[in-house]
């Protein structure tokens, strides 16, 4: 199957977005696999890659192959799962993009609780923007994307969508009430995602429509530790179900209810018109099973 080394070659090589840097990962050279692909070129009769001075990209030939090839690479994958279980076996490499704001919680316990009931099965997990998990999908580089209020593209199929609580994490010591309101983001230093996220961008239209001004005393993309700054305790607003349970028994941090703050958007997907490989297929369904239970 020399085919199916020169597909994972071009797959390899739109990832890294130049010859050099997939050649490191191929184990080969980049004068070999530039050899490759212009022999494969010279069969099609048209350039796969615009070789750029920062890199190469696909050509608008290249893109139209490129689909295909990664069709052929997924089916392949999914009919060497299918033997496996044949077998008596269960292997398979599934391959999730994630919001920043999710990948070390809910996805990890889920990812955990996968494997142990199939370690056969590895995972790559990647972090996707919002509005960047799309591509990450078209370009063959994921099977499933689990993001935070995604900005929707075409080519894009919701296999689940679900609201998600968003709660206040403090200090256990802040003194803060039960539930929160208007005045306390203003009595505490509140760390917010980083512009341009899902997350960040939905949080803004709430302060927005509240009439609140809020200057972010810290930006991150992860749960930070609550803390005291400059004599304030923190204030982060984050997915409740993404809070370590160690943090909600009040013993070092408390999970508050914001007063009126709506659900966010949590949404599961995939490529349009693409299989998912079996793995993938059965961790889709533990998601949703997880995420609607």
């Amino acid at each position: 199957m020399r085919h199916l080394q020169i597909y994972a070659a071009i797959r390899a090589i739109v990832r890294a977005g130049s010859f050099r840097k997939a050649s490191e990962s191929l184990a080969i050279s980049p004068s070999a696999l530039n050899r490759q692909i212009k022999a494969l070129e010279a069969e099609i009769g048209a350039p796969l890659f615009d070789r750029l001075p920062q890199g190469v990209r696909l050509s608008t030939v290249g893109e139209m192959y490129y689909r295909q090839f990664v069709a052929h690479l997924d089916e392949i994958r999914g009919i060497g799962e299918t033997v496996s279980e044949l077998q008596g076996t269960r292997i398979g490499h599934v391959r999730v993009a994630v919001s920043p704001e999710l990948v070390h919680g809910f996805l990890q316990a889920e990812v955990n609780r996968f494997r142990n009931a199939h370690p056969g099965v590895s995972f790559e997990i990647g972090v996707a923007a919002s509005d960047g998990f799309s591509q990450a999908l078209s370009e063959g580089r994921c099977d499933l994307a689990l993001i935070l209020q995604p900005q929707y593209r075409s080519g894009v199929t919701t296999l689940l969508s679900e609201p998600v609580a968003l709660c206040g994490v403090v200090p256990a010591d802040a003194g803060a009430p039960p539930v929160l309101h208007n005045q306390h983001f203003l009595e505490h230093d509140v760390i917010l995602p980083p512009e341009g996220s899902g997350l960040r961008e939905f949080i803004d239209v709430q302060f927005k429509a509240r009439r609140l001004e809020v200057a972010p005393g810290q930006v991150t993309e992860g749960l930070m530790r609550p803390h005291r700054a400059t004599g304030r305790p923190t204030l982060q607003i984050w997915p409740r179900m993404d809070v370590p349970e160690a943090w909600r028994d009040g013993a070092e941090a408390a999970a508050l209810e914001i007063f009126k703050f709506p659900a966010a958007r949590l949404v599961l997907c995939r490529q349009e018109g693409r299989k998912l490989p079996n793995a993938a297929a059965r961790f889709a369904a533990q998601l949703a099973e997880a995420l609607q239970g």
